[in-house]
């Protein structure tokens, strides 16, 4: 592997463009939720219920809507999408921001615009998924992956910080309007991709029982659907859920203000960015075993994060714990995308998305249950519990699985016209083909 292979995606200019803008976006993104998260904990005068409420109406659309919404964006032009959601986000926090500005802004009022936004995201995080194999041959699928990850986690360390600097110069309002003017990263990025040099894949024709194409594969591949299911799980412990307790712990164990929320936030993201970056420099599909491992270490990264009597032991436990989240949510991400048949991509990264965010929007208000009835420490050492238990299981059915089915036999070596015979045989391209060959009586 040479010097720079961790960062080779970047070298195809559609990918660029599309990494540097999601990056602007991303930071945006991030001192947004800082900036809502904390506007709550000011209206609602540090109640954890009502910031696990904002959570879970952010992300429940996805839930809701997520099988259609992918069928939506197999059929669609995934780059006109994306421009359509980006510019109601972007309108969204503008609206939050002049409520704020104005000194009229209230808990409903959050809600129903996290909702709102929420509701967008069911559409745009698919397309966005989804969109990054048709950026890239695919031979450069899981680094791209990866690098998309480690740019959302760039922009988790420095969001946060940077919003709770802001807000204590400031106050919240502006951090939503910078939001808004965020999103013009993105729409120019999108605007700018050169069409001809991407890697499209087929859109389904639209017939009616193909809204649920996704769950058919998902159902006829025991492995693939155990992987999604313990996203689910390991989702409600994971770093959406967590930001919900952050302020709590911020606030009532470490009496430290909006800084030091924002610096703890950033601490989650460093390791975050080091899970993404390490998760970028493997190829090929990920074992199983990588998956799992992950998920146990989040676990006990988040027992041990729970004991920590001081808050810089905290920052360094929140490091380790970002780190093995996004080492899990990379592996279980790549290997759901590089089993999923290319025309319904979209739907099958639906399902997962489902589970993975619908994990963290039913997480956000639990654990700010418990953290408002036992104390927000206990709150993060359930959720480091669930993660062991949830892995464990994982595990028992994968090991099941493997000795009923037993390995696949060999695949043929095959060249498709314009790519490279490496290319169409690599370990990303062969896992289709397995599925493909495996699995094709599940397809309508």
């Amino acid at each position: 592997m040479t010097r720079w292979a961790t960062f080779r995606s970047l070298g195809v200019p559609n990918y660029r463009l599309f990494f540097w803008g999601g990056t602007v976006s991303n930071i945006g993104v991030w001192m947004q939720r800082t900036a809502q998260a904390w506007a709550v904990v000011v209206l609602s005068h540090g109640d954890g219920l009502a910031l696990g409420l904002a959570t879970f109406l952010q992300f429940f659309p996805t839930v809701l809507l997520g099988l259609g919404t992918g069928a939506l964006v197999d059929r669609t032009d995934k780059l006109r999408l994306l421009v359509v959601t980006q510019g109601l986000v972007g309108l969204g926090s503008i609206a939050m921001g002049i409520l704020d500005g104005l000194g009229i802004l209230t808990l409903a009022q959050v809600w129903v615009l996290a909702g709102a936004m929420g509701v967008v995201n069911a559409f745009d995080v698919p397309a966005r998924q989804s969109m990054v194999s048709e950026l890239v041959g695919p031979d450069q699928v899981v680094n791209a992956i990866g690098l998309n990850s480690a740019s959302f986690n760039v922009a988790r360390l420095v969001g946060p910080a940077l919003a709770g600097l802001l807000i204590g110069i400031a106050g919240t309002p502006l951090i939503f309007f910078l939001h808004a003017a965020s999103s013009v990263g993105i729409l120019v990025a999108l605007l700018r991709l050169d069409r001809s040099k991407l890697y499209p894949v087929p859109r389904s024709a639209g017939r009616g029982g193909q809204l649920v194409a996704g769950l058919r594969q998902v159902a006829a591949d025991p492995a693939l659907a155990t992987l999604i299911v313990l996203a689910g799980v390991i989702g409600i412990a994971g770093a959406n859920s967590l930001q919900v307790v952050l302020p709590l712990v911020a606030t009532k164990v470490f009496g430290v203000g909006a800084l030091g929320f924002g610096l703890v936030t950033s601490c989650l993201a460093v390791g975050g960015l080091t899970g993404a970056l390490l998760a970028a420099s493997t190829s090929g599909m990920p074992r199983h075993r990588w998956v799992l491992g992950a998920g146990a270490a989040l676990g006990v990264c988040l027992l041990v994060a729970s004991v920590m009597p001081l808050l810089v032991a905290f920052g360094a436990a929140l490091v380790l714990c970002g780190g093995m989240f996004m080492s899990f949510a990379v592996l279980a991400n790549t290997s759901v995308q590089l089993t999923a048949k290319p025309a319904i991509r979209g739907r099958v990264m639906a399902v997962y998305l489902t589970f993975f965010l619908g994990g963290g929007a039913l997480g956000g208000p639990l654990l700010g249950l418990v953290a408002e009835r036992l104390g927000p420490m206990r709150a993060i050492a359930s959720a480091g519990a669930l993660a062991l238990l949830a892995t464990a299981a994982g595990a028992a059915v994968l090991v099941a699985v493997r000795r009923r089915t037993g390995p696949a036999g060999p695949v043929p070596r095959v060249v498709m016209p314009g790519h490279s015979e490496s290319a169409c045989n690599s370990p990303a391209r062969i896992s289709q083909i397995v599925y493909q060959r495996d699995t094709e009586v599940a397809d309508p």
